[in-house]
């Protein structure tokens, strides 16, 4: 059997403190290497499950960010689709006014038939102002989440502006109207008849632009409480990474420093390892 080695106190000692430093050194590269003091529940439980909750919840709140961003966009959709139906409804008031001026039958059937156009262009701009699946002038309700759990949110029901028809966008035949306006009828007459009706389609037409105009007011206030939440939410994100950063990431100059200090000590170490030895030698060379 081979004899045991034995040590001297000194070199044991001194073999202690060079492994120490050696491990000082792994952990140390292991920090300049990935940036973080803590990378696992080994290096430091309380800060990496602290770390790991706030992270979780920053994920978390990214997400809804996103959505907020989306309904940010649904909004945008909707004002545009507004400010085009109001243009529309002008001109509408305009073509209203022109057949009112008109004396011939002719002329007041043309305008009748502009009237119509620009009614079914309304509907249709209505059914085209929706992102996602989502049309806050086609009567669909857009809903906003605001924090991780789902109990903030905000509930924001449409208006169907399209038509009162459950198939198609535009009815020619509807009742109550594109956005209270019907169907212009009986305009080609120039007596009393079509100039009360052409007055009536043109009331319609001034109602619909205050009714548009009081819904984009709104949409405008709807849309500024989810900017405000998604600005609020972006900190928050900020705030979050930025608390688990604080508990995980390495100082890259401290460790470098500390990385140039042990690299020293295990020199030193070594030299010191080498002068225990010496005693040993000079035993040998009695012999």
């Amino acid at each position: 059997m081979a004899s045991a080695i034995s040590l001297s106190t000194a070199m044991r000692s001194n073999l202690l403190s060079l492994q120490n430093t050696q491990d000082g050194i792994t952990l140390t590269q292991n920090r300049l290497a990935t940036g973080l003091k803590v990378s696992s529940a080994l290096d430091n439980p309380r800060s990496f499950f602290q770390a790991s909750s706030m992270n979780n919840r920053a994920s978390d709140l990214a997400r809804l960010q996103d959505s907020m961003g989306l309904a940010i966009k649904t909004f945008e959709a909707a004002d545009k689709g507004i400010k085009a139906m109001t243009k529309l409804a002008e001109n509408m008031a305009a073509v209203a006014k022109s057949a009112l001026d008109s004396t011939t039958v002719t002329a007041r059937t043309d305008f009748q038939t502009q009237f119509e156009e620009l009614r079914k262009q309304m509907a249709a701009v209505a059914a085209d102002s929706g992102i996602n699946g989502i049309n806050l002038l086609g009567g669909d309700t857009l809903t906003t989440e605001f924090d991780e759990k789902g109990t903030n949110k905000q509930t924001v029901a449409g208006k169907d502006y399209r038509s009162f028809n459950a198939t198609t966008a535009y009815v020619a035949t509807d009742t109550a109207g594109v956005v209270g306006v019907t169907q212009a009828t009986t305009w080609t007459t120039v007596d009393a008849t079509g100039d009360t009706a052409i007055k009536a389609s043109a009331d319609l037409v001034k109602k619909a632009i205050t009714t548009l105009r009081d819904q984009a007011a709104v949409f405008g206030s709807n849309l500024t409480v989810v900017k405000v939440r998604e600005d609020f939410t972006k900190e928050m994100i900020n705030t979050l990474k930025g608390a688990a950063d604080g508990l995980t990431l390495a100082d890259q100059n401290e460790e470098a420093a500390n990385l140039l200090a042990l690299q020293t000590r295990q020199q030193l170490g070594v030299q010191a390892l080498s002068l225990a030895n010496q005693s040993q030698q000079g035993i040998l060379r009695l012999f």
